[in-house]
Formats: structure tokens, sequence, C-alpha cells
């Protein structure tokens, strides 16, 4: 088995570092952030739960499937918390978020 040339590995490395993957909070973000990113980790299991597709969560949540892109990939700066509490409130009307200390 041959490895690929240091040419192929550049283009390899200059395409997935333009991959947008799914973020992660880490130790050192803040209590805001953790919460929105869990706000979109029940977004996420409902919609698999569901088998879902993004298209179909979308219209669920009457927004843009790049919305739900966001939202799934946890793109938390670009979606208010406000907006990920009243998605979380239309696929469980019964949602309850209490603030731990």
């Amino acid at each position: 088995m041959r490895y690929p040339s240091k040419k192929k590995l550049e283009e390899m490395d200059n395409k997935l570092r333009k991959i947008e993957g799914t973020l992660m909070v880490g130790p050192s973000s803040s209590a805001a952030e953790r919460f929105r990113w869990e706000l979109c980790q029940k977004l996420v299991k409902y919609m698999i739960d569901k088998n879902m597709s993004q298209v179909e969560f979308a219209k669920l949540l009457g927004v843009d499937q790049s919305r739900v892109s966001e939202v799934v990939n946890h793109r938390i700066e670009k979606v208010s918390t406000d907006k990920l509490i009243a998605y979380n409130e239309q696929i469980d009307p019964k949602v309850e978020f209490k603030i731990a200390i």
C-alpha cells in the first residue's frame, strides 16, 4: 500500500480545514454557552428519536433548513437562547428549565 504524496496530503488537509463539524463546549465555556449547547442537544435528540430529516424538522419548527443545520451542529453563536428555548417549547410544550447553583 502506498501513502499519499505530500501534495495530496496538503490538499486533503486544506479541504478538511474548511469543513464545519459539530462544536463542543469546553471547560472554559460560560454557563450561558453550556446552556445553549444543552438546548441544541435536546433538539437533536428529538430529531433523532423521531427519525426526522433536517428538512422535516425545519418544517415542524417553521424555520429554514439552514437554521436546523446550525442547531444540529451546535452553532450556539448563531442562534439566540430565546430562540432555542422557543424551539424546545414547540417540541415539548411541558418542558421546564431550571437553574441549579
